[in-house]
């Protein structure tokens, strides 16, 4: 299996699409963005120390620099993982893609899916001084 960091350094550019009237409904604009990793570390490094933001406001972000109505959020939640378990890697070419992944909210809440858990993520935002209240699970 490669490592996330060859995974992260291997994935397409991001990408801009017209989507098909179903898709548009469902994922509510007729245009997307698909996010490159390196887009998606370039949000995640702009949220500052002791602060979180949602994974939705980032790819509303990402969605605004391409000019598109969303961006994809299965590229965007992917990316995510991907970062935040390439974190430990010790490829120097992993130092592309470092961003501070645990400031990124799922809908408000801790990520369970992310290296270490919930714990880890806590620690991480604790240690910034982010004071988390209702720690609710999915």
């Amino acid at each position: 299996m490669k490592s996330y960091c060859e995974l992260l350094t291997n994935a397409p550019a991001s990408s801009f699409h017209i989507l098909d009237p179903e898709k548009a409904i469902r994922l509510k604009g007729k245009t997307m963005v698909i996010p490159s990793p390196h887009d998606v570390a370039r949000v995640i490094n702009k949220i500052p120390s002791g602060e979180t933001r949602n994974a939705a406001d980032l790819r509303c972000q990402l969605a605004d620099e391409a000019n598109a109505e969303t961006a994809c959020p299965a590229a965007f939640s992917k990316y995510w993982k991907w970062i935040a378990a390439a974190s430990d890697e010790v490829d120097p070419a992993c130092r592309d893609f470092a961003a501070p992944w645990w400031r990124v909210l799922k809908d408000g809440k801790l990520n369970p899916s992310l290296p270490g858990g919930e714990e880890a993520q806590v620690a991480r935002l604790r240690d910034e001084g982010v004071i988390l209240e209702g720690r609710a699970r999915k």
